[in-house]
């Protein structure tokens, strides 16, 4: 059977588990009344279940554990899908979604610490780099090239927990982080299809699947119909969890151009996550110079300021993923060309302009109107 056939099988199974077990969760939230309750912070203005994110994980256990058995029952599963290790490695993601799954459903459910929720993202991330994905290269990013077994695996721990951080944070208004997620996987789906890597590619596509599912009812759903859900940390932990796992996957090429691929695919991976990342760091060195707690939330992300200038949510989401596609077309382009330092300073040169240029849009708007109601 033809392996691509098989990837769209498992889009589509994802699909449909995905539908029935969201439906199945949107069930449970309005008859057990577990709402996302509006406040000052909050677009919405009335309670909308934020339990989406439970229909992730199992989902993807179905999918995938339905689709390789399915493929070694009946002698499918052939040597250019197999990748080194790969039943430990899902074991691994499989084990490490599950202390995410807990640790967000708890938070979801009755709200947890700040610390405890980072505890939770801290041994989950050990856990993938035990699997052995762990950083061997960076390419000459910041000078640095082969790693060390012991910096590598603090480095992927701190990414990955930076990466989880930056898709829970920018979780702000309808179909965002999701939006985001999508257009990322879709970069993975295409990068794993191209090199034959089935096994992440399965992942990747399987993700996309119910993640494609939960975007229509989130941006989509009525809530007086009750079809309308949020994801919740328990889909943003387990979403940044899986692209963690497959920017990590992508140190698995080999071959006499590997070096120059794989930096090419990993500036296109953290370029189709670039505004999140970006957006998280940002706040974090703000609320440190201003003596805030950095975990605690507040109303200065990007699409927030983008709503201050006088955009809709609908309009805030579709500027931020038009900017985060130009981002990885023109990081692609650069990458034959330019190193990979550079194109990370131009990155952040022009993501910090952005958002001193529309800091100043603000002020001068809040004091136009001020002068008008004088």
């Amino acid at each position: 059977m033809n392996i691509y056939l098989i990837l769209l099988a498992c889009f589509l199974l994802s699909v449909l588990v995905g539908e029935g077990t969201i439906k199945l969760v949107l069930y449970i939230a309005y008859r057990n009344k577990v709402f996302d309750l509006p406040n000052e912070r909050k677009v919405h203005t009335i309670p909308v279940p934020r339990l989406g994110g439970l229909a992730f994980l199992p989902t993807l256990m179905v999918v995938i554990t339905f689709t390789l058995s399915f493929m070694y029952r009946f002698n499918i599963i052939t040597t250019p899908f197999l990748d080194s290790f790969f039943v430990m490695r899902l074991a691994f993601l499989l084990g490490s979604a599950l202390i995410l799954y807990v640790v967000g459903l708890l938070d979801d459910l009755v709200g947890i610490n700040f610390k405890i929720k980072f505890l939770g993202q801290f041994i989950a991330a050990m856990v993938i780099a035990l699997s052995g994905l762990w950083f061997h290269r960076m390419y000459g990013l910041f000078g640095l090239y082969d790693l060390n077994k012991v910096f590598g695996i603090l480095i992927t721990v701190f990414v990955l927990v930076f990466v989880m951080n930056a898709i829970n944070l920018i979780d702000g208004i309808d179909g965002l982080a999701s939006g985001i997620c999508i257009v990322s996987l879709i970069c993975f789906s295409i990068i794993y299809i191209y090199e034959k890597r089935f096994f992440y590619a399965m992942i990747a596509v399987s993700t996309l699947g119910v993640l494609s599912v939960f975007w229509m009812f989130n941006m989509f759903g009525n809530p007086d119909r009750k079809s309308k859900l949020y994801m919740g940390d328990t889909g943003s932990l387990t979403l940044g969890l899986i692209i963690s796992f497959l920017i990590m996957g992508l140190g698995t090429f080999y071959g006499h151009n590997g070096l120059t691929r794989n930096c090419k695919y990993f500036i296109i991976a953290f370029s189709s996550i670039l505004i999140p990342m970006m957006d998280v760091l940002r706040l974090f060195l703000y609320r440190i110079r201003h003596k805030r707690n950095p975990f605690l939330p507040d109303m200065n992300h990007i699409h927030h300021k983008l709503m201050q200038l006088g955009l809709s949510p609908r309009q805030t989401l579709w500027t931020i993923l038009a900017a985060e596609v130009f981002l990885i077309g023109i990081n692609a382009l650069m990458s034959r060309y330019i190193n990979v330092n550079i194109i990370l300073c131009i990155d952040f040169v022009l993501y910090f302009t952005l958002v001193l240029v529309l800091t100043k849009m603000i002020v001068k708007k809040k004091s136009n109107e001020k002068l008008a109601s004088v």
